[in-house]
């Protein structure tokens, strides 16, 4: 009985093992690496606020130290 359940252990084993073996040894197989790719990102341009707009962040900024101060 015990010959038996040896059998498929060591069937796993060396499938591991060669396994192993023949995975991504080589940097060649990864796909390229592309230079420069982190500084070739542009921000795109601010777009200013109108008057509105400005109202509105204003007034909830007071809102929110008004909370502040309160607490």
């Amino acid at each position: 009985m015990k010959k038996f359940s040896k059998i498929p252990v060591c069937a796993g084993a060396a499938a591991i093992f060669l396994m192993s073996f023949v995975s991504c040894d080589n940097a060649s197989e990864l796909p390229p690496m592309n230079d420069g790719y982190a500084t070739e990102f542009i921000l795109p341009d601010p777009v200013d606020l109108s008057m509105d707009e400005r109202d509105i962040i204003e007034a909830l900024q007071d809102e929110y130290n008004a909370d502040i101060a309160g607490n």
